[in-house]
């Protein structure tokens, strides 16, 4: 019963409101429940009347009145349908829709929760959610009906209210403790269900890699481990259904033919009529039967527990610096001045950003440059408002990134990530997420020279694709994410290495792309690219969290030739290539020799 209880509790803080409709399923799954007990009743009048001899006519009222009965009970049954189907679609969308935005706005959330569990909570677990709810009602009524039943025992007996009470009381204590043993078995395989679900999205996610490096072999050692566990969780589960099933409901008859021959002696005493009898039969069968549909539902209860709690796992979830953000400020007009002052960022109790500063303008392009785990998605990370910094402040046009709403916010700042990201639909229904104009649309394709390509297409922009390269290619695909950033009308767009990934070709079209934005954006990119650098018209250069160096990108090269810590900073090997194109000027946020090293000998 402790589930039961804390069940309810859970579900209600999960997805509090609909208590009107919860009590409507308690309320007609009641009257159903409780309309078994009339027929009994009318049973055994008529027997009276057929051994005492009384009115015959009254045979036909209880037949009428069993009609009575069942129109009332199917009618409540009706009823429970009705409310049923309402609270199911209610809790299936409300609750997976808090658990997808809980783990949008949780980045992290991966790095404790398993996507197996995530995924397999968000379309299974959702949907078992209303079944808690209209078990904890047969339950309940179920309970009630027993207590009325053994009422009416010890109104007719006391001692075989007693005895049927003993029975009852031992068969459900056992078959309690039992269902806790099955639940706690069946929260072991949904354990490693998860893990086989995280091995199969890992392998359908990189299947190429998997294929050419031959790491199925690896893979099927894994996944055998997983299901090993598995198979020993489900074994061990079934063992307790087994005695579940097979053995403890022998309790239960056992007790009813020795009551039996209580009531038999009860009649031949004379302690008892045949029409009492019929009565107590009929009610001891009942007793069984919500016994062990208290029990079944008990059992569900626990698993439908492990289920909930899954859930509540999942929205329980917070980063330490993870923010749900939405300031006051609805401004729409942004310039698009970025700058980090002194900014320091602590994740994990590792510092990832130390005493960071540096300005992106408007119309120019800021490169930031710098060896694997130097703090540059962070950067990116933090302007997109994942997470909150420790000290310092990130400001646009000189107030904080948190003082925005998210509407203003969300409207002002975007852009491509490193693996192009596309929704397994059309071409129009992807950019249709953004802004569902088709001219916006036409004239975002256009501007990243995708237009043509897309009309030359089987259904042109109602091309479905997904993010494999059997109708764009990554290129391409790159090219329409940006599209689709583009559509959101920022005036800050963001670029975390999206020609990391992309031939050449494509490189060069990225290329003249960002030339183009950079005439009404500001663009901030992350990149190992030199071609992308020397376009750049300021370079940030980061090293272990820290700015080492930041200027126009020709003064920030030069000084490479000087320094070996910013020269491979910058690139994976000390050769650079001396032709730059953009002069341009050190920024007004400065430059120092002191953090670098000294320069190399001559």
């Amino acid at each position: 019963m402790r589930h039961f209880t804390e069940t309810i509790k859970t579900i209600m803080e999960i997805a509090p409101g609909k208590r009107f409709e919860i009590a409507q399923l308690f309320v007609s799954i009641g009257l159903y429940t409780f309309a078994d007990l009339l027929p009994p009743l009318a049973t055994s009048a008529i027997i009276a009347v057929l051994t005492d001899g009384g009115e015959y006519t009254l045979i036909l009222l209880y037949a009428v009145l069993y009609v009575v009965f069942y129109v009332i009970r199917y009618a409540c049954y009706n009823w429970n349908y009705y409310v049923y189907v309402k609270l199911s679609t209610h809790y299936y969308g409300t609750i997976q829709q808090l658990l997808f935005e809980h783990v949008a706005n949780h980045e992290k959330i991966l790095d404790k929760i398993s996507f197996g569990k995530i995924s397999d909570t968000c379309s299974e677990d959702v949907s078992q959610v209303v079944y808690a709810i209209d078990s904890a009602s047969i339950v309940a009524t179920s309970a009630i009906q027993l207590i009325i039943i053994f009422i009416v025992f010890a109104f007719n007996n006391v001692f075989a209210a007693l005895a049927a009470l003993f029975v009852d009381g031992l068969y459900i204590y056992i078959m309690v403790k039992n269902a806790h043993s099955v639940s706690k078995y069946y929260e072991g395989t949904r354990k490693y269900q998860d893990k086989c679900i995280d091995i199969l999205n890992q392998m359908l996610g990189n299947l190429r890699q998997v294929k050419s490096l031959n790491l199925m072999p690896n893979l099927n050692k894994k996944l055998g481990k997983a299901r090993d566990q598995y198979s020993d969780q489900y074994k061990k589960k079934y063992d307790h259904l087994i005695l579940r099933d097979c053995r403890f409901p022998m309790i239960i008859h056992i007790g009813k033919i020795a009551l039996y021959l209580i009531f038999a002696l009860l009649v031949m005493n004379g302690q008892m009529t045949i029409d009492k009898l019929v009565l107590l039969i009929s009610y001891f069968e009942m007793v069984i039967s919500s016994s062990n549909t208290i029990l079944s539902e008990l059992l569900e209860l626990d698993q439908y527990a492990v289920r909930i709690n899954r859930i509540k796992h999942i929205l329980d979830y917070s980063s330490k610096n993870q923010i749900d953000y939405d300031g006051d400020i609805e401004n729409d007009y942004i310039n698009g001045v970025v700058v980090f002052d002194h900014v320091f960022y602590t994740a994990d109790g590792k510092k990832i950003l130390n005493n960071v500063s540096f300005k992106a303008l408007p119309n120019e392009i800021t490169a930031i440059v710098g060896r694997p785990g130097a703090g540059k998605t962070t950067i990116i990370n933090l302007l997109y408002r994942l997470f909150r910094v420790k000290s310092g402040s990130i400001l646009i046009d000189d107030e904080s990134v948190y003082n925005y709403s998210k509407r203003v916010y969300s409207k002002n700042v975007s852009g491509v990530f490193q693996k192009s990201f596309v929704f397994k639909m059309s071409i129009r229904d992807n950019l249709s997420l953004v802004d569902p104009n088709i001219n916006h649309q036409n004239a975002a394709l256009r501007r990243v020279g995708l237009y043509d390509t897309v009309q030359r297409l089987p259904y042109g922009i109602n091309t479905v694709i997904d993010n494999s390269e059997s109708v764009l290619t990554n290129g391409q695909l790159q090219k329409l994410a940006i599209a689709r950033a583009l559509l959101s009308g920022a005036e800050i767009l963001l670029f975390d290495e999206v020609t990391s990934s992309i031939d050449p070709a494509s490189t060069k079209d990225i290329i003249e792309i960002l030339k183009d934005l950079k005439e009404d954006h500001t663009i901030i990119i992350i990149t190992h690219k030199p071609e992308i650098m020397e376009l750049a018209d300021q370079v940030v250069v980061m090293k272990d969290g820290k700015v080492i160096a930041k200027g126009d990108n020709k003064s920030v090269f030069e000084k490479s030739a000087h320094y070996r810590e910013l020269r491979t900073a910058i690139f994976a090997v000390p050769s650079l290539n001396d032709e730059y194109n953009h002069p341009g000027s050190t920024d007004s946020i400065g430059y120092s020799d002191a953090d670098i090293e000294e320069p190399v000998d001559k």
